[in-house]
């Protein structure tokens, strides 16, 4: 939430300079599907880094993408990166690729050799040929985050301080390791200047090498590169130095800088200025703010931060250089973008997960298609969790992301009539990517919504950006030309009269019936009752069965009813209507208590790791009752039974939520066996999955079909 961010960093107002004017250019709500008078002028006129020319202020920051495993530069990467510099992206920042071993993976390409030089020098000359784009590349040692799994090495880092999400203990580097490791940049650097990139990017942040001297954090030294933030940001500053005198105006010089690194006795804003402060004296031509480190437990990238929460990050750094700053994180919407570059709090925005689900976003916000727009829903599925896996980066809503080469839509050779029974994630991008080879296609949903379980999805609180995916979906296959048909259901009389070349089911799931004794009383609802709105009433005191993520995110949805949303609570902030501390309590306090059963030992085990952490924490937050390894023995008028470990208890209970999972509705598909028209079955209706595989399998079945 902006303003909670921006305000009483030290008990007054001296932290906003234009309060007003930050509410103005920050709104809470923003849609690319939204209409308005603006032009995307800014958003798209050219400027200057160092010697660099760029065609306009849109950025692709080096994001891991973990398409190599030997440190290689494949042709994987460059199919992913080539539809992105065709879309139309002015700067875009390659890898990050490694310097050396000891602090990299082989899941990144590498400079570290001279051989590594040749597969960039052609594919920048093909893309400096074919487009208008900027390259960049980013330079990184990972310091206490990188592994001996995979790099063999023990790690180093300023301080033998074991790294949070590793649990490694790294060596402490001695002046030679410190001499070492700038020459690697200096080399790598080197060797990027002769690929023939216009742009290098020193990696100074997101808990980093270069991020871990300057954070008293991490850095327990007590030599000349530890102590004082003078002596911590010393370390950085040489590399910035040495990199900048030995490629001189060759390229034009950057950094990626954290601008708050979000941890308990960690850097702040302050001394993140500072940093980029003497950074510029020291060469730097543009600074790149993201924001916190990777273990810091605010979220950053999540779906329920608020689009622009982090551009006072950005701000910070802009009012005290003079070289461009970026500006990173949940600035995707469009309008949003333009709004920031307007107000003047960046100088240039970076896209990255909204251009691995867009390619072509940018030459669609150019050319006014909204609309078309394939949005990011920041739900981290195919990308930071595949990532945390150690799997390359796919898309929840791109389904060709990491398959560019592979999964060129072509037109059909035989085309064909079809069917689609389900207007779900799986049935919508079925008939779309179908539709764009050529085939005749017609999609029936009984509901009067399209859309299936993403609609529950949408209402549960940080999960409202779920929503553009349906969105998005129906508005690109109503284009293409799709014959959309919601509120009809498809029957099996329907089938065998119009007969169809092909039938495909995608008629989804339906919640597992739980065989508790007492599931049958009024008072016991299905989650999927809850969050689509059929219940009228919740009670006070409310027990959910089922810990997955479904109970998870329904236990959060209830517990959020009565709190204040993001709107009011900015309100009541700004005009200090109430005290800090009753603020924060109406933050918290729904007045229900709600328990969440879980029989195994885990709660949200089902729930991606680059979130599940985040969920959690919000619902102890807002005081829900987690129980683990416990189970539900009968459901009473006004309590549930349960089972734990030391014997037989009771819950006060007024509601109770069911969420067993689901399984597969395909009768259709059952229902015209034998009719002699081909069946395919997709989706949640042959087993129930994330909507990520929903997405990817309707669009590979419509390649094969």
């Amino acid at each position: 939430m902006v303003l909670l961010n921006l305000r009483f960093q030290n008990g007054d107002r001296s932290t906003i300079s234009d309060p007003y004017t930050v509410i103005n250019i920050l709104p809470l709500e923003f849609s690319c599907f939204q209409q308005g008078p603006m032009h995307f002028t800014r958003i798209f006129k050219p400027i200057s880094i160092g010697g660099a020319a760029i065609p306009n202020r849109i950025v692709m920051p080096a994001m891991a993408l973990f398409y190599t495993a030997d440190y290689s530069f494949t042709e994987r990467f460059k199919a992913f990166y080539r539809e992105r510099a065709q879309g139309g992206v002015g700067l875009m920042i390659m890898g990050p690729v490694a310097i050396d071993r000891v602090g990299s993976n082989p899941f990144m390409p590498a400079l570290f050799d001279d051989q590594h030089i040749a597969p960039f020098q052609k594919f920048v000359a093909e893309l400096h040929r074919e487009t208008e784009v900027k390259l960049g590349i980013q330079l990184m040692h990972q310091g206490r985050m990188a592994s001996s799994r995979h790099s063999g090495i023990t790690p180093i880092a300023p301080s033998p301080l074991a790294s949070p999400l590793t649990g490694e203990l790294p060596r402490a580097m001695t002046k030679d390791d410190i001499q070492g490791v700038q020459m690697a940049f200096v080399q790598a650097a080197l060797r990027a200047v002769m690929a023939g990139f216009d742009y290098v990017e020193v990696l100074a942040g997101g808990s980093y090498l270069i991020g871990e001297f300057l954070s008293p954090v991490s850095n327990q030294r007590s030599d000349e590169y530890g102590g004082s933030l003078e002596n911590r940001m010393r370390f950085g500053l040489e590399v910035i130095g040495k990199v900048g005198q030995a490629i001189g105006r060759q390229a034009a010089l950057g950094i990626r800088i954290s601008g708050h690194e979000f941890v308990p006795g960690g850097n702040t804003t302050l001394e993140s200025a500072l940093f980029c402060i003497e950074a510029e004296r020291a060469g730097v031509d543009a600074v790149n703010v993201t924001g916190g480190w990777h273990e810091t437990t605010i979220p950053q990238i999540t779906s329920d931060v608020p689009p622009g929460a982090y551009v006072y990050l950005a701000r910070g750094i802009k009012e005290k250089v003079r070289v461009p700053v970026l500006a990173s994180n949940r600035l995707g919407d469009p309008w949003l973008a333009e709004k920031v570059l307007r107000s003047g709090a960046a100088d240039m925005i970076c896209w990255g997960r909204p251009l691995i689900a867009d390619p072509d976003l940018p030459r669609k916000v150019k050319a006014g298609r909204l609309d078309e727009i394939v949005p990011c829903i920041a739900c981290n599925q195919g990308c930071l969790d595949s990532i945390f896996s150690d799997q390359p980066v796919s898309c929840t809503l791109n389904p060709r992301v990491g398959r560019e080469k592979a999964t060129e839509i072509q037109e059909a050779r035989v085309k064909k009539n079809i069917a689609v029974a389900g207007g779900g994630p799986a049935g919508l991008q079925f008939a779309l990517t179908a539709r764009e080879r050529g085939h005749e296609v017609t999609l029936f949903e009984k509901n009067e919504k399209l859309g299936g379980q993403v609609n529950l999805i949408g209402s549960v609180p940080g999960k409202e950006e779920f929503s553009k995916a349906v969105k998005s979906l129906e508005y690109r296959a109503r284009k293409a030309g799709v014959k959309l048909k919601p509120g009809t259901a498809l029957s099996r009389e329907f089938v065998e009269k119009a007969r169809p070349d092909l039938l495909v089911v995608a008629t989804g799931a339906r919640p597992v019936k739980m065989d508790i004794p007492g599931s049958n009383r009024p008072h016991v609802f299905t989650a999927w009752d809850i969050l689509n709105g059929s219940v009228p009433e919740i009670g006070r005191q409310v027990v959910l069965i089922g810990g997955g993520g479904l109970g998870c995110e329904t236990a959060l949805f209830v517990s959020r009813l009565d709190v204040l949303d993001d709107r009011a609570f900015a309100f009541l902030a700004f005009h200090e209507a109430e005290d800090w501390d009753r603020l924060q309590a109406l933050l918290s306090y729904s007045g229900r208590t709600v328990t969440i059963l879980e029989p195994a030992d885990r709660m949200a085990g089902n729930v991606g790791p680059s979130t599940r952490w985040s969920l959690l924490k919000k619902l102890k937050m807002l005081g829900v009752k987690l129980r683990t390894q416990v189970r539900a023995v009968r459901i009473e008028e006004k309590e549930v039974v349960i089972a734990t470990e030391t014997g037989q208890e009771s819950l006060p209970a007024d509601t109770v939520i069911l969420a067993g999972g689901a399984r597969p509705v395909n009768d259709l598909a059952r229902g015209t066996a034998g009719l002699g028209i081909a069946v395919m079955v997709i989706g949640d209706a042959q087993k129930p999955r994330k909507i990520t595989d929903a997405v990817r399998e309707g669009f590979d079945a419509a390649l094969a079909v």
